[in-house]
């Protein structure tokens, strides 16, 4: 019935996801904390972290800010931990502790702020340290001082040191040199805190070097996509389909959509889709992306719209005009549609609207 109710829905393949988090574990050879911010890079965050939980011994999150892990909280009850990396404001500090959250400590700003409220409540509380080795985001510098912040946040315990690498699938050098820097802040603070764990890898990563720290943070190969020498095993975890809801017959010399950008040379049937930019539908692809329908590529043309693209399926049989429109999936794949638009697949899989239904399938799904 969710498919029906407005003829573009997508398909969440469940068991793809967690064939895809084994591979990046395997690849990782360490604990993995899978990245399931930005609602689980559309895919529906709370869904995943429930099925690995249930079908997986994986019980680690990531996500990026205090409203993801809340919902996320809510979403699994007490059955996980959810690792928060981003900003939080001091009045949510509160929050952090009721919904047993795990806060990334990246500057003496959030940890004082931090350890203040513990003090006050007269409480500790394990926290994650973000090192800065060259991403120059959020972070300490690689002189950081596990002593001196011991000493001056008493009531934070240390439990895992991570990094961010910024280029491993494109400047090994640079790479090698975080890495470096990296392995001797560990090294360093492993003499205070001799059981304090280690994160550093990313989904590039994993498919280039191999991984000696402790856990590693895997978030696109996890949904099927990665820039890699061979091919893994990976499969998109999202397809996306709509159908043809209209059908114009066009003469020569006709203008299609607004802006007129796109004229027929030739008689020409358009199916019209409901789907458009407001679903996320990257308006980048009007008259440069295709669709899949019944075995055959056929391209957009005009401008996308808010709610609607227009196709030429001027050669598809009238008999296939019920045939299921593939939009992004095995056939027109996430990473091909990014290319398109000049960007990446992460940028396609989350801007994918809350207006497409998500249907998930897996065991018992």
């Amino acid at each position: 019935m969710m498919r029906k109710i407005r003829g573009t829905y997508a398909i969440v393949d469940l068991e793809r996801y967690l064939n895809n988090v084994l591979i990046a574990k395997r690849l990782s050879s360490s604990q993995i904390t899978p990245v399931i911010k930005a609602n689980g890079y559309g895919h529906g965050a709370s869904a995943l972290a429930k099925y690995l939980l249930k079908y997986s011994d994986i019980n680690t999150f990531c996500v990026a800010t205090i409203e993801e892990g809340i919902k996320l909280r809510e979403a699994i009850e007490d059955k996980g931990n959810i690792i928060v990396l981003g900003f939080i404001d001091e009045s949510y500090f509160k929050e952090v502790l009721n919904y047993n959250l795990l806060i990334n400590i990246y500057d003496d700003n959030i940890a004082y702020k931090f350890n203040k409220l513990l003090k006050d409540i007269n409480k500790k509380c394990n926290v994650f340290l973000k090192i800065d080795t060259g991403m120059n985001r959020l972070g300490y510098s690689t002189d950081f001082d596990i002593v001196n912040f011991i000493d001056r946040y008493s009531n934070l315990n240390p439990v895992l040191i991570m990094s961010h690498l910024s280029s491993p699938d494109s400047d090994e050098e640079y790479t090698r040199l975080q890495i470096n820097l990296f392995e001797k802040v560990v090294s360093r603070t492993k003499t205070i805190i001799p059981n304090i764990k280690s994160s550093l890898f990313n989904s590039p990563a994993l498919t280039y070097l191999k991984n000696s720290f402790d856990y590693a943070r895997p978030g696109i190969i996890t949904y099927g996509y990665i820039k890699s020498k061979e091919d893994i095993g990976l499969k998109p975890v999202m397809s996306i389909f709509s159908k043809i809801i209209h059908i114009k017959k066009l003469e020569k010399d006709q203008f299609i959509g607004y802006n007129k950008t796109f004229r027929t040379d030739k008689r020409t049937k358009v199916g019209i889709l409901p789907i458009g930019y407001a679903d996320g539908y990257n308006r980048l692809l009007s008259n440069r992306g295709e669709v899949f329908i019944a075995g055959k590529r056929y391209p957009i043309i005009g401008r996308i719209c808010m709610d609607m693209t227009m196709v030429d399926i001027t050669d598809l049989p009238e008999a296939l005009y019920d045939s299921e429109v593939e939009i992004m999936g095995d056939n027109i794949r996430a990473d091909e549609i990014a290319s398109l638009c000049s960007t990446i697949s992460y940028e396609i899989l989350t801007n994918i609207s809350s207006r497409i239904t998500r249907i998930y399938i897996g065991k018992n799904g």
